[in-house]
This record gives C-alpha cells, sequence and structure tokens, in this order.
C-alpha cells in the first residue's frame, strides 16, 4: 500500500507465520481493505497512504496454512526433511528459525518432531529467508550490534508479526528477561497499543522463553521499533468473535501503528487524542 517514495516511514506486518493461527491474515488482510476503501474520505487513511509505506506479508506460512485447513492443529511449515516426509508432526517452526540469537538460550526445540523445533541451523527454512529478506530492503540497520545497544531515539520504522492467542502484545527481547538499549521505548509503544485493543502488554519473556524470534530479529538487527500480538482466545476462533471483537480491538491498535512509524520510539511517548468533539456555532 502507498508509494515508495523517498524517506517515507514504514510499517511491516507479517501474519500467519504460525498456520493454525486463522484469525492473523484475515486482520491483515481486513486492514488493507479498510485503508483503501477509506482513502480520499478519510482523513487518516488518507494521510497513511499518501506519505506512508504500509507493507503487510499475509501468509507468512502458505504451505502450513494449505495443512491447517485440512483440520489438522499445524503450527509449522511443511517441510518434509524433519520428523518424516508424511508426519503429522513435521517441518521447522518458523517463529524459532529466525538467525538472531537462534537457538540461543532453551527457548525452542531440537527434536525435529517438537512443535518448537529451530530446524538445523539459522534460517534454514525459505519462508524464514523471505522475511528477513524483504525487512532487509525495506528498513536499514539502526542498531549497534551489541545487546544491550540502543537504537537512536530517532529510527524509523514498526514492525508487528501477528499471532493468536492470548490476548497480548509483546515487545523484545524474548529470550532473557534483560531489558533492550531502548526497553522504555518500547515498552510505551507496546502499552499504547494495548491500550486500543485492551490486551496484556510485556516483555515477550513474560509468557515463556523464546529464541530465533521475528520481533527479536527486527530489533535485534535492524533497530526497527518491533511488537508481536497474541490475537483472541483460539487458534480457530468464530467468525462471530472475529467480527464483533478480534476486528474492531486490533483495527485501532494497527491504524496508531502505522501512524507513529516516523519517529515510534519518540512519537509513542507523547500525548494523543483519542477523541475530539465540537460544536456548532449559528452565527
Amino acid at each position: 500500500l502507498g508509494t515508495p517514495e523517498g524517506d517515507k516511514p514504514r510499517l511491516f506486518i507479517t501474519s500467519a507465520i504460525h498456520a493454525r493461527e486463522y484469525t492473523t491474515a484475515e486482520l491483515c488482510t481486513r486492514f488493507a481493505e479498510e485503508l483503501v476503501a477509506d482513502y480520499g474520505r478519510d482523513a487518516d487513511a488518507t494521510w497513511l497512504l499518501d506519505e506512508h509505506e504500509i507493507h503487510l506479508m499475509l501468509h507468512a506460512n502458505p504451505d502450513g496454512r494449505k495443512q491447517a485447513e485440512t483440520g489438522l492443529s499445524w503450527r509449522k511449515n511443511t517441510n518434509e526433511s524433519y520428523c518424516g516426509a508424511t508426519s503429522n508432526d513435521r517441518g521447522a517452526d518458523l517463529n524459532r528459525n529466525f538467525e538472531f540469537q537462534w537457538a540461543c538460550c532453551g527457548g525452542s526445540s531440537s527434536d525435529p518432531c517438537y512443535l518448537t523445533y529451530h530446524g538445523p541451523s539459522a534460517s534454514s527454512e525459505p519462508e524464514t529467508q523471505a522475511v528477513q529478506d524483504y525487512a532487509r530492503t525495506i528498513f536499514p540497520d539502526q542498531r549497534d550490534p551489541a545487546l544491550g545497544a540502543p537504537a537512536p531515539g530517532d529510527a524509523t520504522g514498526v514492525y508487528i508479526d501477528i499471532h493468536s492467542y492470548s490476548e497480548l502484545v509483546l515487545w523484545p527481547w524474548g529470550f532473557t528477561g534483560s531489558p533492550t538499549g531502548n526497553s522504555t521505548a518500547l515498552q510505551t509503544l507496546g502499552r499504547k497499543l494495548a491500550f486500543f485493543n485492551g490486551y496484556e502488554p510485556d516483555q515477550a519473556i513474560g509468557l515463556y522463553p523464546t529464541d530465533g524470534t521475528t520481533i527479536d530479529f527486527a530489533y535485534g538487527e535492524l533497530g526497527v521499533a518491533a511488537c508481536l500480538f497474541e490475537l483472541g482466545t483460539s487458534f480457530f476462533q468464530s467468525c462471530s468473535v472475529f467480527e464483533s471483537t478480534i476486528l474492531p480491538d486490533n483495527m485501532s491498535s494497527l491504524l496508531y501503528a502505522a501512524k507513529v512509524v516516523r519517529t515510534p520510539y519518540l512519537t509513542a511517548a507523547g500525548p494523543d487524542v483519542t477523541g475530539a468533539a465540537a460544536s456548532v456555532t449559528v452565527v
């Protein structure tokens, strides 16, 4: 969405990296549809598409999704090299396969048949490589490699990875309880996003330890402000719950993420107008 042009700030959203998490791709698709439908008639949508780039990867694990659509609770990709070519436990967990802090800290499994199998090597899977390569084409590297080094306060760009379920907004790190160099700013951004969808905000390790993940890669490698959403209360969420709760709650959160992409570490810390009214004066 939007026209790549000059120094426009960028939002990158991935969804459905875990195949059974159905609501994620639908939310991302609806977000795109709403922006396009409102362009030219809504000030926010028009400004966002004129002055920003919004990049959406709707299905980061298409082969896995095809397996999930047969009724299986499929999480990983479908790589037949791991756990047997016909096994329903085959594949690698793509959200443990990213190269940053891959297999570092007990946040993934070395068992090819396990749900969180991290693959034989960092970014071994083509799906992981696709996300990493794409992120590197749209975001500059804005952070020193040292773990505790901060990205500059005016670093640009926001990355969001959408998952389900648990009603959470999470930020790096997932592999350690130590804070990042931008911990206060990431916490502020996460809490702002959670204000709109009503979810619980937390550092990613607060859910459970993870390593080789999307948001740790985006922040750790590139310094991009990164958060992960866990939507709803079920992998196979009912359509009625999606339409009545997940969609309206998270649409406003994604719109907020798009609005702060130019300087997310700074802008999220400022005041926001969440409601405005004007009375008509008769002259």
